[in-house]
């Protein structure tokens, strides 16, 4: 069932916070000649600037700037700058595409005045504290299906808003609340439409698009963009209601842990995890892909996957999403389906940086073929360090689906099928470089694969079994 985290992303930002700059949302130039110091910043200016700030903006950002509709401003960190002339530009023009306006109407002097209590504010402020595990609060967002409509990094799906660096534009206390109570504060960019066809007499709910006099745009359930002229339409509703449903059933201790693994996603920060669904071709994970032969996308029971022939089919995908991780959990979700004996069907490769050819720095899972079953072979390379985990008693019936994962917690090296470990190696191995990866052959255009690959995942730490794709109790083979 499809489910969406509520208006912790609901909640656009009027954000000052937060050292990145999203693209569209700047506040437009310094007017010319505005100084780079604020001329007003005595405490009498700045005890001005609190009552003009306790007015006008505290009812987002919080009376004390910690955060609410509006970015967390007791911190330090502004997205948009954090000189007293940047501050300045940003509370008079606002952010165009967002719910902040500006004060083009304010005096300068007040304007400076609110700079100065803003300053203050990151001065004398400090983050809230987190007591929650946001490890654990990871697992919980993926038990929650929040990735069947938000994004992290190249994670997720893009029905409900980006996540990537919520953090470092909502409190924990904002966040706590979205989680809680969804129908507190929806941003316009998100409200609920429903619509009903003439012809059928379908309803259709989705996320409000854009609407004129004559036609209506929305999002679906399913993350397709609609568009209906009105005259096609019996009905056209705008419930002022999340399309989220409330998570206050958490238990508090799963609560805490959640807000605390939303309040650690902060701009600059790679994600914990990738994942890579293939169903499509090209733009495997968000990056560039080769195709090589003629791989071809199925219906599967486990959904859409790309099925090669064991002959020349393969893809190229220019990104090796382990690089620079010092732990790690490789997975992939796939289908052999027989042939040759040694079978590379993963492999991510390290670049050398000046040349520009591949290293012997490799993560890879092949499988080779006994008669009518298999058994998995995953090697790992980091300069003079290599493990290969093979284990030859372990087999498996062709022409099922599996999940498979490789995992190194920095002591050791471990692989497994279906969450059964088999096998297991103490090693030390060292960060590779960046690089690029082959499903379906090895890098260098050999040991073909023939079955399909649904899904795969590469997260920055040791999982757990429990913690392994797909959620727990799902099939991938049902009857």
């Amino acid at each position: 069932m499809r489910t969406l985290l509520p208006t912790v992303v609901f909640a656009l930002a009027a954000a000052l916070s937060a050292p990145a700059q999203s693209p569209g949302r700047s506040p437009g130039p310094a007017a010319p000649g505005l100084p780079e110091t604020n001329p007003y910043a005595t405490p009498a200016d700045a005890a001005i600037g609190q009552r003009l700030f306790e007015g006008r903006c505290g009812h987002c950002h919080g009376q004390t700037g910690e955060g609410g509709r509006g970015a967390v401003l007791n911190t330090g960190l502004f997205r948009h700058g954090g000189s007293d002339r940047a501050l300045f530009t940003t509370i008079r023009n606002g952010l165009p595409n967002t719910e902040m306006p500006g004060v083009p109407n304010l005096p300068a002097p007040d304007v400076w005045r609110i700079v100065a209590h803003v300053q203050q504010l990151g001065r004398q402020g400090s983050p809230e504290p987190d007591p929650g595990n946001p490890v654990a609060g990871a697992g919980i967002y993926r038990r929650s299906s929040c990735a069947s409509c938000h994004r992290i990094g190249n994670e997720g799906e893009d029905l409900g808003p980006d996540l990537s660096d919520i953090g470092g534009r909502r409190s924990l206390r904002h966040l706590r609340t979205s989680l809680t109570d969804p129908e507190a504060d929806i941003a316009l960019d998100y409200r609920a439409v429903s619509v009903v066809e003439r012809k059928g007499g379908g309803r259709i709910d989705g996320i409000h698009l854009n609407e004129d006099e004559y036609s209506i745009q929305l999002r679906d359930m399913a993350g397709n963009l609609r568009s209906f002229l009105k005259t096609e339409l019996s009905d056209v509703a705008h419930p002022r209601r999340s399309v989220m449903p409330s998570y206050a059933s958490l238990p508090a201790e799963d609560m805490q842990n959640m807000v605390s693994y939303l309040g650690s996603l902060r701009p600059g920060q790679p994600p914990q995890a990738e994942t890579w669904r293939f169903d499509r071709l090209e733009g495997i994970g968000g990056h560039r892909t080769t195709v090589l032969g003629q791989p071809r996308v199925i219906d599967a029971p486990v959904g859409k996957a790309v099925e090669f022939d064991g002959i020349d089919d393969a893809l190229d995908i220019e990104s090796h999403p382990l690089a620079g991780a010092e732990t790690f959990t490789f997975e992939a979700i796939f289908r052999p389906d027989g042939g040759p004996v040694e079978q590379r069907w993963f492999h991510l490769s390290e670049r050398d940086p000046a040349t520009g050819l591949d290293t012997d720095n490799r993560m890879l899972f092949e499988i080779r073929v006994a008669g009518d079953q298999w058994f998995l072979d995953s090697f790992n390379q980091s300069g003079s360090e290599s493990a290969a985990l093979m284990n030859r008693a372990a087999l498996h019936p062709l022409g099922r689906w599996y999940r498979v994962a490789s995992v190194y917690d920095g002591k050791e090296f471990r692989n497994y099928v279906d969450g059964v470990r088999e096998g297991a190696a103490e090693i030390r191995l060292a960060p590779h470089g960046a690089g690029h990866a082959s499903v379906g052959m090895r890098i260098n255009r050999v040991f073909y694969f023939r079955g399909a690959v649904h899904l795969a995942r590469f997260t920055r730490r040791a999982l757990s079994p429990a913690e392994f794709l797909p959620e727990q109790g799902a099939s991938l083979n049902p009857r």
